[in-house]
C-alpha cells in the first residue's frame, strides 16, 4: 500500500509542475502577444497617418490647382469685358444716355 501512496504522491506533484509550467507558458504566450498586437497597432497607426498625410497633400494641390484655375478664368473674363468695353463704349454710353432721356 505504501508504494502506491509513493506513487500518487510522485504522479500529484508532477501533475503540479506541469500545471504551473502550464501557466508559465500561458503568461509568456499572453505577453508576445501583448507586444505583437502593440507592434501591429502602432504599424497600423503609422501607416494610416502616412496616407492621411498623403491625401491631405494631394487634396491641398488639387485645391491650389482649381484655384490657379478659376483665377486664370476670371482674369480671362476681366480682360474679355475689359476688351469689349473698350471695343464697344461709344454704344454702351449712348445706350445709358438714351435710357437715362426715356424715363
Amino acid at each position: 500500500m505504501e508504494p502506491i501512496i509513493e506513487k500518487l504522491t510522485e504522479i500529484e506533484t508532477a501533475t503540479s509542475r506541469i500545471m504551473e509550467s502550464a501557466v508559465k507558458e500561458t503568461r509568456i504566450q499572453d505577453q508576445e502577444s501583448e507586444k505583437r498586437m502593440a507592434e501591429f497597432d502602432r504599424h497600423v497607426e503609422q501607416v494610416t497617418q502616412e496616407k492621411l498625410a498623403q491625401l491631405h497633400d494631394s487634396l491641398q494641390k488639387q485645391a491650389e490647382k482649381e484655384l490657379a484655375d478659376l483665377k486664370a478664368d476670371m482674369e480671362h473674363q476681366m480682360n474679355s469685358m475689359d476688351s469689349y468695353f473698350c471695343d464697344h463704349h461709344q454704344e454702351i454710353t449712348d445706350k445709358i444716355y438714351n435710357n437715362i432721356i426715356r424715363m
